[in-house]
């Protein structure tokens, strides 16, 4: 079962997208996830700061399910990089 398929640029790129506004301190730890939203081939990226939400979606490869979860939206960005 693969889940998610994509180049490493492409998934660190949409996810840069919206990781602008996550904050690496923050009296509420949830706001520095991400949501990660997948439907079909489609994923979407979601964050906010409690006064402003950032969407994106982008086209991935891999099955057609469908999952949501939220992760660290930092320690996702340093992982992809390294």
């Amino acid at each position: 079962m693969i889940v998610l398929k994509s180049p490493q640029e492409k998934f660190l790129g949409a996810l840069q997208a919206v990781a602008g506004i996550v904050e690496r301190r923050h009296t509420l730890p949830v706001l520095a996830n991400v949501l990660m939203r997948k439907t079909g081939n489609a994923i979407e990226f979601t964050t906010s700061d409690l006064e402003i939400q950032v969407r994106t979606q982008a086209e991935f490869d891999g099955d057609a399910g469908n999952f949501s979860t939220t992760v660290g939206a930092r320690k996702l960005i340093d992982i992809l990089r390294t």
